[in-house]
Formats: structure tokens, sequence, C-alpha cells
């Protein structure tokens, strides 16, 4: 069946491409998400400062490790180790947070590009870098988790033995 020719016109304002298919993503939409990406810019703008201060630290404490100043008089290996591990600690914690720093970051790009073009696969884009970081602090938690299991469970397991240890040596 063919449009009626005494219709009112209507106005495409998304393009070409949005046409009867569909393809354009709706107003409100667009307008919830650009009400984010200034928020979702601004923490990763954070999470990219406290990633940059735990390289500097990292740095600073392999250069401190080095000259002795962070043994506090302590020459041996011990202190150096420490020193070492501490600095190996926020060297791989900066690179934990420069992931989701970089996921938010592409988000808000794509938020960017969605509200210029109204495009469904700009969208699919700001979903999938969303959904990316999502996913990564998800493991995060779950790692955590265990860890946490763990180290509860090796505190009673110290304990328990410090116990029997103690009631073991108070008969001799």
């Amino acid at each position: 069946m063919e449009a009626n020719p005494y219709s009112t016109p209507s106005a495409n304002l998304y393009g070409a491409a949005s046409g009867a298919g569909g393809d354009a993503v709706s107003p409100s939409t667009i307008a919830q998400l650009t009400g984010t990406k200034p928020w979702v810019r601004f923490m990763s703008v954070l999470m990219w400062i406290l990633a940059v201060i735990m390289v500097l630290f990292a740095v600073f404490m392999l250069f401190a490790g080095s000259s002795g100043v962070a043994q506090m008089g302590d020459k041996s290996a011990y202190g150096a180790g420490v020193v070492a591990g501490m600095a190996l600690y926020y060297g791989v914690m900066a690179f934990v947070i420069i992931y989701p720093a970089m996921k938010m970051w592409k988000y808000a790009n794509s938020i960017g590009r969605l509200a210029a073009s109204h495009s469904v696969a700009d969208l699919d884009a700001a979903l999938a870098e969303q959904r990316r970081y999502w996913k990564f602090n998800g493991i995060l938690v779950i790692i955590g988790l265990c860890l946490a299991v763990v180290g509860i469970i090796a505190g009673l397991a110290l304990g328990l033995t410090a116990m029997g240890m103690k009631a073991g040596g108070a008969g001799l």
C-alpha cells in the first residue's frame, strides 16, 4: 500500500540512517546517557590520577629502597625486601586501576559519539564498554572475597597452631 499523499509531512531528525527501520536511539535514552557522561569522565580522571600517584610511589620506593633511606637503619636483605614488596604492590595496584579507568574513558567517548549520531551501533559500543568495566570490577570482587576466605582460614589455622604449641609447651 502506498503512502497517503495528503498526510502531514514528518521530519527525520536523526538523519537518513534512522528511517522506518528504527535504527535510531530514542532522545530520552540519549539524554539519560549524556547526563552520566560528565560523572563517568570525572571518575575516569580520578582513577588515572590515582594510578599515576601509585606509579610514582612505586618508583619512589624503588629508589628509596636502593639508597637505604626507607630501611631506617636496617641494612639487611629483609628491609630491602619489604621495600621492594611495597613497590611491587603499588605498581600492580596502579595497573589494576588503569584498566577500569580506560574502560570508563572509552565509555564516556562512546556516549559522546552516541549523542552526535543517535546510532544504535554507538549505543551498543557504549554499553559494551560499560559491561567490560563492571565485569572487571565483579572479577576483582570475587578475587577479593576468595582472598578474604583464604585469609580467615589461614588466620584460624595459625591461631589454632599457636594455641596448640602453647598448650603443648606448658607441660614441659
